[in-house]
Order: C-alpha cells, then structure tokens, then sequence
C-alpha cells in the first residue's frame, strides 16, 4: 500500500505503540481487500462496550459482544483516538442509560427482562475508559443530527447502517457500513484502506425504482410511510444500490432518516441514489456517471406495495399490545414532540410499556422545554444512550408478547427473535399504547 509520511510514521511506532498497533491491522486489512492507499477521516462512528466483566460469568458470554477484547491492549497502551481536530470519533447506543439502571419499565428492567448488576457496572467502565480515550460517548444511531456534520466529499467510518446510509444518500459522504474491527482501529489512526463504497465505481447504482404519482399524492408526514416506503424498495432490491425516481418534492430529516434506514435490515450496500435529492444525483445519468447501461432494471413502486408492507412487517397473532417502541433509529426532538402532542391528556394503558428513544441531545431538549414531562405523566418512558434491541439481542426474553412500532428497520433486526410484531402508523401507536389493543387506521 502506498501511504503518506505521517502514515508511515504511525506504522513505524513514531507516533505511539497503540497509533502503530491498529496501523499495523488496518494495512493488513488493505492489502486483504486490494486496497491501493489510506483516505483520511472527518468522523468515526463505533460501539460502546463493557470492560472487565468477569469471565467466569454466564454474562461474559452474553454481553461480551468482543469490542472490549478488541479495545483491551489499546487501553493498556493508553492509547487515544486520533488528536487531529478534524476528526470526531463517537459511540452508539449500548445497554442502558446509565444514570437509570434499575428503573421499572424501561428496556433494561421490565416485566420480561432485568439487566444484571455486574454488566450495569462493566458498561460504566467501558464508559469511562472509552471517554478517557477520547471518544465522544454520543450513545446515538444518530450522531449526524447533533455530533458531528461530515461535508459532501469527505470519509467516514460508521459502524452504525442507518447512520451510513444517512451519510452516503443524504450528505454525500464516502462510509462503508464499516465492521466493528476496522472500525476501531480508523479512530486511533484517523485513516482507512480505500476500499469499497469509499470508491466512486462502487457507488453507482444498478437497478432503477420509479415511484408512481400516487406515492407523492398520498404519502403523509408519519415516519412509519416513510419508513415502509423504503421497505418497499428494499425487499426488492436484491443487494443492488437503486436508484430512486420521482421522489416526493419535501423531504424532512425525519423522513429522510426513516427512509434510509431500510438499507439497514434490507440491502447489501448503505446508500440510496435519490434523484434529484442525493449530492451528485441530480440526473439519472449523473447518478450513473452517464447514460444508463441498456437493460437496467425498472421497478414500478405504487402505493398499494407501501400499504403492503405495513401487512407483511406483522408477525403477530393477536391485537393485543405489550411495548409500544418508537426511536429505532433515533427520534429526533420535532418527533418527540409529535409523540408528545399525541398522548396529551391521555393514560397508557397499565398492561403496556410505551418507550421513546432518542439521542442526548434530543433528551435534554425534551426534559427543558416540557415533551418528556407529557410523555412521562402519561405512563411512558422516554430515554437516551440505549437501543431496546440491544439487551434483546444479548438474553432470550420469551415470545409471549407482542411489540409495536413505526420502525422497519426494529421489524427487520429484532423482529425475528420470537415475539410478535405489529408494524404501525403514529396514530396507530398512541392508539395501542392508551388502549392496549392494535388498530388498523392508516391505510
């Protein structure tokens, strides 16, 4: 691989032993992946981990998910992330918010689930050697709201898919839905092997998807169309990057997020050529860097497949509701406030648990200006730091229980580990939350 002085440098321990330990694995990965060079970073987007959890435990071998043995020798060394100002390297969700541990009704204490004591303490140590570290503890799928703005052009390394995607088909920024590997190994160097969708050849789409007028006539404000449109593509794409044509003529970063974030659970590569709406996509042609290639595949997508997916996302038998979720990626604060507006005035029922999840800045705005105090006087909960799927995907809750939710990417990702699900509109969701009872009201 051909790398700069200050590259070289880090190779050769000039810069620390921790900077040439991870240069030492990312040019190793290079030379697997027929990289060519390094591409210097504007933004790193990793996991949170736990650190020291005894391993004779059984939830060493639950919760250790291997970011804290990766991250162990570099916090040995004391190593730091990358101390060029230009670069923010941050964290997403992990288990819990870590100032509400042993809080009923949340996530991470429920009536189904309880998160142990020794993890709550190894997740605060993972907390603190990553901050002492350097990292921005952000805690957030969606740190391109708030944490860190990369400019169209520049590279990132986001572990985080929805956050990738966001990255690629909104912002124009070059991201891999990078491995948790390199991943780590990008914040302590700042650089990365080009490779991937870090090249401009494989960022060009190879399948079309025309959206039929009746979408733009139709599709409403609610996250959940947005989200169920971008389902629609997904499940057709067949691990191609699509093009998107004929796109509705607002898009808002809420929409935009829920979007996208079918690329998550759905596709192969994050990114989206939205035409007309996707930096250097103006055009079809510019999309495809010049005429379409005879017999590219067009996808009508009509009205009646989004309503289809609202269907298909179901995997419950009955209409009874336990957890109603929103947040999954996280709620920006116009949807809390949405969410707020909604369930004013009213009670959720006794036998369900309403969660709203968003990032830390969103909640501390929610907390000051009055949404959170709505929703909590409600009977929900609203949080940060965490993602519901996270304790869900470590230890087996059951099945006898059914969730809600607007997201596509929750269905898709955590929709398979038993219990049922029930894809849902946000009037259909307050609705579930108040009554306990699904109904069907959008379409």
């Amino acid at each position: 691989m051909k790398l700069n002085t200050y590259e070289q440098e880090m190779l050769d321990g000039k810069h620390g032993a921790g900077k040439r330990f991870a240069m030492e694995k990312l040019v190793d990965f290079g030379r697997a992946v027929g990289a060519e060079e390094m591409v210097p970073l504007t933004f790193v987007h990793y996991i949170g981990c736990v650190k020291d959890l005894d391993r004779s435990l059984p939830e060493y071998k639950q919760f250790e998910w291997g970011q804290g043995l990766q991250l162990e020798p570099l916090f040995e060394m004391g190593a730091k992330v990358s101390e060029d100002p230009n670069i923010i390297c941050t964290t997403d969700p992990f288990l819990h918010q870590l100032d509400r541990f042993g809080e009923e009704g949340t996530p991470w204490c429920n009536k189904f689930y309880k998160l142990p004591e020794v993890v709550h303490e190894a997740s605060v140590r993972g907390y603190e050697a990553m901050k002492d570290a350097g990292w921005v503890p952000a805690h957030s799928c969606t740190p391109q709201f708030n944490t860190v703005s990369p400019k169209c052009g520049e590279y990132a390394a986001s572990c985080e898919s929805s956050c990738a995607t966001y990255l690629n088909t909104i912002m124009g920024v070059h991201t891999n839905r990078e491995n948790a590997v390199t991943g780590m190994y990008a914040a302590y160097t700042g650089v990365l092997p080009k490779y991937g969708m870090l090249l401009a050849e494989n960022r060009r789409p190879s399948v079309i998807f025309d959206l039929d007028d009746e979408i733009k006539q139709n599709i409403v404000a609610d996250s959940a169309d947005w989200a169920a449109l971008g389902g629609a593509i997904a499940m057709r794409v067949n691990n191609r990057l699509p093009a998107v044509t004929n796109m509705p003529d607002r898009l808002s970063s809420s929409a935009a997020k829920a979007f996208t974030a079918c690329a998550s659970p759905g596709m192969n590569d994050p990114m989206l050529h939205l035409i007309g709406i996707t930096p250097g996509s103006p055009t079809l042609e510019a999309a495809f860097g010049g005429e379409v290639p005879e017999g590219t595949e067009r996808i009508r997508i009509t009205l009646k497949e989004v309503e289809q997916v609202y269907r298909d996302m179901r995997t419950a038998t009955t209409d009874k509701v336990d957890i109603v979720h929103m947040g999954c990626p996280h709620l920006t604060y116009d949807e809390i406030r949405q969410i707020a507006r909604a369930i004013k005035g009213k009670k959720v029922d006794k036998d369900v648990m309403l969660w709203v999840q968003t990032d830390t800045p969103s909640y501390h705005m929610a907390k000051h200006y009055g949404e959170a105090q709505i929703i909590e006087e409600a009977g929900g909960k609203i949080y940060h730091q965490t993602c519901a799927g996270m304790n869900m995907l470590s230890v087996d809750w059951g099945s006898n229980f059914t969730l809600a939710t607007n997201s596509f990417k929750q269905v898709k990702i955590f929709g398979g580990l038993g219990h049922g699900v029930i894809f849902a509109s946000l009037p259909e969701l307050i609705n579930a939350a108040v009554t306990g009872q699904y109904t069907s009201m959008r379409w």
